[in-house]
């Protein structure tokens, strides 16, 4: 079973938003089939639905992991890991 990582940036992206989408790009070339990646921009339901006010912000397995900040590469990989990838 794929695990679900949803991004939420401003619209349009501010540079961290830019940012955490690069990253995500990267993270489908390594785990592309192990990831199902979804991206909002703005404000939308899912915004609304896990009370995101800051951006960029990152849910993994619909748990908050990261929010305000775009995180490395390694601290990427290693919420992806506890969350079971």
């Amino acid at each position: 079973m794929k695990l679900l990582v949803e991004v939420f940036t401003s619209l349009p992206p501010c540079s961290g938003g830019r940012m955490t989408k690069k990253l995500m790009r990267e993270m489908t070339e390594r785990y592309g089939d192990r990831l199902d990646i979804k991206i909002y921009e703005g404000t939308n339901e899912k915004v609304k639905e896990y009370g995101i006010e800051t951006t960029p912000a990152i849910v993994i397995d619909r748990d908050i992991r990261i929010i305000g900040v775009t995180p490395s590469l390694e601290t990427l990989e290693n919420a992806l890991k506890e969350a079971g990838l």
